[in-house]
């Protein structure tokens, strides 16, 4: 959709990973990755992220 994007692998931070990842959980009651965000919005993992760009819904949020 080329739009500007972060990932942030929780693997790759050391001891910071594992908090980071309990502070999403109890942000989103999401164990799995991704973990996907839309302007700090909150859409799920990789099926609902597909979901919502099959709906249209993913480039509203982008303003698309």
């Amino acid at each position: 959709m080329n739009v500007d994007y972060a990932v942030h692998e929780l693997d790759k931070m050391g001891d910071d990973g594992p908090e980071i990842q309990m502070a999403l959980f109890k942000k989103t009651n999401q164990k799995s990755v991704p973990n996907v965000f839309v302007k700090q919005q909150h859409i799920g993992g990789n099926d609902d992220t597909q979901a919502a760009a099959r709906e249209g819904k993913l480039q509203e949020m982008l303003g698309l």
